[in-house]
C-alpha cells in the first residue's frame, strides 16, 4: 500500500527532526516554514520545499502542523493562501503544536465544516526524542482517525496514547507540562540548597534515584544538562513559560485552583525577564545560583583520576 504524503509546516527545534524521521521512514514530505533556512534543511533532508502553506497540502493526505501557538497555527491554515485551501475533502489534519485546547476544538470545527478532519497530537519528551524518533503523543480525536494516522505517529515516537476525543490530547499535555515544569522549578532549589550546604551534587542525584524523591528531570535535565553548565535548548524556557501560560488559563477557565502552579508560572517569568527564555528550562537553576552564589556542578575531575 502507498504510504500517505504529507504535508508538514512548522519546521524548527521539534519539526525538522519529526519530518527528518518521516523521510527516513519513506513517506513523502512537502514542507513549509517562514524562515527559509529551516526550509532549505528540510530540503537537504529530502523534502519537497512549498512557497505557500495552500502549495504544501496541494496533493497531500495528512497535513503536520508543529507551530508555537494557536494565532501561528489559524494564520497556516486558514490566512492567506492557508493549508486549508489546498487540502481535498477528506483529508487529515494533524495538530502537534501546544495550544489552548479551546483552540484546537475551533479549528476541528472549522475543519469539518471544510469537509476535513483534524486531530490534536501533542508531542511529549524533548527535541533529542524529536531526533531520534522516541516522542510520545497524546492524542485527542475519533478512533478510526487515529488507526488511520497511527503508522504516521510511529514514524516520529514510540508511543501513542489516545486520550479522548478532540482537544482531550492538548488537555493531557498540559497537565504533564503543569507538572514537569513545578519539578524543574523544585529541583533546581533543592539542589542548589544541597550544593551550598556542601554536598556533591552527584551524590544528591544517586541517592535521590532509589527514594520518592526521585524523577525524570533530576536523572535527565540536571544530570545531563545542569550538573555539567550545559544550557542549550532541549526545551526551551520560553516555551515552557508559554504552557504555563496556557495550563493556568485553562485552570482559570475551569475554576480550578492552582495557588503552587501560579507561584511556578511567575517563576518562568522571573526567567524570562532575565534574558533566559531561548536556554533549556534548566536553566531556572541559574536564579536559584546567582541568589544564592554557589553553582550545582560536577566536581571538577583530578588530574590523575580520569579512567582509561
Amino acid at each position: 500500500m502507498l504510504k500517505q504524503r504529507i504535508a508538514f509546516i512548522g519546521l524548527g527545534t521539534m519539526g525538522l527532526p519529526m519530518a527528518r524521521n518521516l523521510l527516513k521512514c519513506g513517506y513523502e514530505v512537502t514542507g513549509y516554514d517562514v524562515f527559509e533556512s529551516q526550509l532549505k534543511l528540510a530540503v537537504a533532508a529530502g523534502a519537497r520545499a512549498a512557497s505557500t502553506p495552500a502549495a504544501a497540502t496541494a496533493d497531500c493526505d495528512v497535513l503536520i502542523t508543529m507551530l508555537p501557538k494557536a494565532r501561528d497555527v489559524e494564520a497556516a491554515i486558514l490566512g492567506p493562501n492557508g493549508a486549508y485551501e489546498g487540502m481535498r475533502k477528506g483529508k487529515i489534519h494533524i495538530d502537534s503544536s501546544t495550544i489552548e485546547p479551546s483552540s484546537t476544538k475551533r479549528f476541528s470545527a472549522l475543519a469539518t465544516e471544510r469537509g476535513l478532519r483534524m486531530l490534536d497530537a501533542a508531542v511529549g519528551k524533548s527535541s533529542a526524542a524529536a531526533i531520534d524518533g522516541s516522542l510520545t503523543f497524546m492524542v485527542g480525536c475519533d478512533e478510526a482517525d487515529l488507526e488511520e494516522v497511527r503508522p504516521i505517529l510511529h514514524a516520529m515516537g514510540t508511543t501513542v496514547y489516545h486520550c479522548g476525543p478532540v482537544g482531550m490530547g492538548e488537555v493531557v499535555k498540559l497537565v504533564n507540562n503543569f507538572i514537569s515544569g513545578g519539578i524543574v522549578a523544585l529541583v533546581a532549589e533543592a539542589v542548589v540548597l544541597g550544593a551550598k550546604a556542601g554536598a556533591d551534587v552527584k551524590v544528591i542525584a544517586d541517592v535521590l534515584k532509589d527514594t520518592g524523591a526521585g524523577n525524570w528531570q533530576l536523572e535527565n535535565t540536571f544530570r545531563q544538562r545542569v550538573f555539567r553548565g550545559a544550557f542549550e535548548p532541549g526545551f526551551k524556557i520560553r516555551l515552557m513559560h508559554k504552557d504555563a501560560g496556557l495550563a493556568h488559563s485553562m485552570a482559570a477557565e475551569l475554576g480550578v485552583p492552582t495557588p503552587i502552579f501560579a507561584l511556578v508560572k511567575e517563576i518562568y517569568s522571573t526567567a524570562m525577564g532575565r534574558g533566559l527564555g531561548d536556554e533549556d528550562w534548566g536553566a531556572l537553576t541559574k536564579l536559584v545560583e546567582e541568589a544564592s552564589g554557589v553553582e550545582a556542578r560536577y566536581a571538577p575531575v583530578a588530574a590523575g583520576m580520569l579512567k582509561a
